[in-house]
């Protein structure tokens, strides 16, 4: 959420970000409209409270001057008109910060601006597509040959993009999970594991709107929801606190199971395990200083793509257009493997500035404690690793002629030294 200072001493800065996600501006104006409302009733009721405490005062005067009736009915009359106004002042604050949570954060200037994912900016590229002697085959068609997931009855036990993960490739998900987090902890991140259900109030302060109807599961009769990503229950860590500067920047990474609705995929990766509803995630989260945040984006990204270099994993890094950002995002880039049996880039990682936007939500701060000088500090977050896409992406560049999957090295002392995962049909 933006700070309300913006939308009234920079409202053209609101306004042209909103533009630049080509979006309607109603929300800005909206915001601007409620905010003059409740400024203005604001202003009123302390006149009439300091007109009341005025009135008060005079009273032992008013009884000497025989005007004490007169007194006592205006008095009465401007009770009347404080009690009127205080909801309305409620109300008016109630609706602009409905309409606040509508609007995104600023773009940043870096941030290529465009309503089409095509016009996505290639920043820089990592690595040389592997050759092969034969025609590779898609991740579906390796996972059969290898016998390593079972989509079928998973679909009979639980419904359409579930799955059972089978022998070498369970293993091979756990050997992601920690290569990954030696990684982040050799790098002096604080691992985690985080609860897998968050309140209401903690989903409304970490989520987009759009993620009630097109992501979250709702937990039936209760107060919570499944979460989408471990970045929500990160950044839910320290609501509410002060965190002192000298204790910045606090680097986490989180181990948690992701469930996701994805409705809005109707149609889109329907075999194999790429897009499902339940997948196995390593999120990095970062609360920075604000000065240091755009370095501590760079400094992310980096340490992502040590990961997939360190796999072997020809990717490129895209600065997403402004359309395409959520809410929280001031700026975007993703990481796209390249998949050889389906010819494409796909995207691995997602890793996002949202500068002050989701602090501001969950009232995380920097300075020290008591103080009045502290001020909403910046969260980052980037996937690290999401398992289930990245063993599809293994196994396409990694596959042989014959059906084998050869493991890639850095995995291999976490498989007990295994070097290949045997075809089977």
């Amino acid at each position: 959420m933006l700070d309300i200072k913006v939308f009234r001493d920079n409202p053209e800065k609101v306004l042209e970000s909103e533009k630049k996600r080509f979006r309607s501006t109603e929300n800005v104006e909206k915001v601007i409209e409620y905010d003059n409302l409740w400024r203005e009733g604001l202003q009123t009721l302390n006149n009439l409270r300091s007109e009341k405490n005025k009135l008060s005062k005079s009273f032992n005067q008013a009884k000497k001057d025989g005007t004490i009736q007169e007194v006592v009915e205006k008095s009465k009359q401007v009770a009347n008109d404080i009690k009127q106004l205080q909801p309305k002042i409620a109300e008016y604050e109630e609706i602009r910060d409905q309409y606040r949570y509508k609007v995104g954060n600023i773009i940043d200037e870096k941030v290529p601006v465009s309503d089409t994912e095509d016009d996505n900016e290639i920043i820089r590229t990592y690595g040389t597509k592997k050759e092969f002697d034969f025609t590779p085959l898609s991740h579906v068609d390796i996972m059969d040959i290898i016998d390593g997931a079972d989509t079928q009855t998973a679909a009979q036990v639980s419904g359409s993009r579930f799955y059972y993960l089978k022998e070498d490739i369970l293993f091979l998900n756990l050997a992601l999970i920690q290569f990954a987090l030696n990684e982040l902890t050799g790098k002096g991140y604080t691992p985690l594991q985080t609860p897998f259900f968050i309140k209401s109030q903690v989903a409304k302060e970490t989520s987009e709107l759009g993620d009630f109807e097109e992501t979250l599961y709702k937990i039936e009769d209760e107060d919570l929801f499944l979460i989408a990503t471990a970045e929500q229950t990160l950044a839910a860590l320290h609501r509410d606190e002060i965190i002192d500067s000298e204790q910045l920047p606090k680097r986490y990474c989180a181990l948690s199971t992701c469930f996701r609705k994805e409705a809005g995929s109707h149609g889109k990766d329907t075999l194999g395990i790429f897009r499902v509803h339940q997948f196995e995630k390593i999120e990095q989260f970062i609360y920075s200083a604000p000065e240091e945040s755009a370095n501590e984006h760079e400094k992310l990204l980096e340490v992502t793509e040590q990961i997939y270099q360190k796999l072997d994993l020809p990717y490129r890094i895209v600065a997403i257009v402004s359309s395409a950002l959520n809410d929280n995002a001031a700026i975007k880039y993703d990481l796209e493997a390249w998949f050889p049996g389906s010819g494409a880039y796909r995207e691995l990682v997602s890793c996002t500035n949202c500068t002050d936007y989701q602090a501001r939500k969950t009232k995380t701060r920097v300075g020290k404690a008591g103080a009045s000088d502290s001020q909403i500090l910046h969260t980052l977050n980037s996937t690290a690793i999401a398992t289930e896409r990245t063993i599809c992406c293994i196994i396409e560049n990694y596959q042989q002629e014959n059906g084998d999957v050869l493991i890639p090295e850095v995995l291999q002392p976490f498989m007990n030294g295994k070097t290949v995962i045997k075809a089977k049909n």
